[in-house]
């Protein structure tokens, strides 16, 4: 989405966060774990992140994307902000990258990079693009890398709408995109695996998102975990993660969305539009729009940590 004054001063008045590693130096027992500073992006062509999507080939890198205005392009990134490889996608015209998500491959063990073109500002697209290839081999030296994705062509059933979250369930494969609405109330669509193409999503669920800064829950990413048993959302005032009670199996999982969500503790930033889980689901990762945004990481509380084998460790920064 385009940059307003309105939305810039969204992130002066959040109570979840720190702001740019600054903020209190202890929390207050019993709370959840502060954001802290993980790295800056070094990549002077990353100005405006606004997907983000923790690799599962390679444990410790994330795939990045800029939102409208940019070429159809990934980058992935490593913990020290380094860019360690390109992705062009070739064929491709970026109309709105909003969100960028990992769904099971064709192979047991492997994913595929979903890169999402849903943004839709004046909700008037007839359908959106979700882009979708293979993980690639990580090159020696970092360098480019074109692929070709599959393209998938989808709208809602009740008509077009501003989306700039995609979430895909790590077992079953299921998408869900879910609305950015100034009224709070957060349209959910389902696209059921295996994925078609041309499909029209059905709306499984309306959900109105906590605003304890008295400013509406506009989601603007999405994410589920890797275990398969939470899903994270993140606004301009904050963020949110529901979670399915274990006697909930997977393939049932927009049961989620009959219970309330959590307050999340997010860092407060400039335009923050882009959240990902670490592929060992222990932390979430945040990221800003403009040049040489802060990535940020939040931990998770124990007990929370992926229960199947698709989520490697990831490094940890001492």
């Amino acid at each position: 989405m385009s940059r307003t004054g309105w939305l810039r001063s969204v992130s002066t008045v959040t109570a979840f966060a720190l702001a740019s590693g600054a903020g209190p130096a202890s929390q207050p027992a019993g709370c959840d774990p502060l954001p802290r500073p993980v790295c800056e992006l070094r990549d002077e062509r990353i100005t405006e992140a606004s997907g983000l999507a923790a690799s599962r080939r390679h444990p410790g890198l994330y795939y990045v994307h800029n939102d409208s205005g940019d070429s159809a392009r990934v980058f992935l990134i490593d913990r020290t902000g380094r860019t360690r490889l390109t992705i062009t996608l070739a064929g491709v015209t970026a109309v709105d990258f909003e969100d960028i998500a990992l769904a099971p491959g064709a192979a047991p063990g492997t994913f595929d990079v979903c890169v999402a073109d849903c943004g839709d500002n004046h909700a008037r697209r007839s359908e959106i693009a979700i882009y979708r290839f293979p993980e690639p081999d990580l090159p020696a030296e970092p360098g480019t890398i074109a692929v070709t994705p599959t393209a998938l062509r989808w709208r809602y059933a009740d008509g077009p709408a501003d989306v700039e979250a995609l979430a895909v369930h790590p077992q079953t494969g299921d998408a869900w995109l879910l609305t950015k609405r100034s009224d709070a109330r957060t349209f959910v669509y389902k696209a059921a695996a295996p994925w078609t193409t041309p499909a029209t999503l059905p709306r499984v669920a309306a959900v109105d998102l906590p605003a304890p800064t008295g400013l509406p829950g506009m989601v603007t990413a999405a994410d589920i975990a890797p275990d398969g048993r939470r899903l994270a959302v993140r606004t301009y005032a904050g963020g949110a993660e529901w979670r399915l009670p274990e006697d909930v199996p997977v393939h049932a999982f927009e049961r989620i969305f009959e219970r309330r969500p959590a307050p999340l503790v997010l860092a407060a930033e400039t335009q923050g539009e882009a959240l990902g889980y670490t592929a060992d689901g222990r932390g979430l990762l945040t990221v800003s729009e403009g040049l040489h945004p802060t990535l940020f990481e939040v931990a998770r509380p124990a007990g929370s940590q992926p229960t199947t084998a698709t989520a490697p460790a990831e490094p940890r920064d001492r």
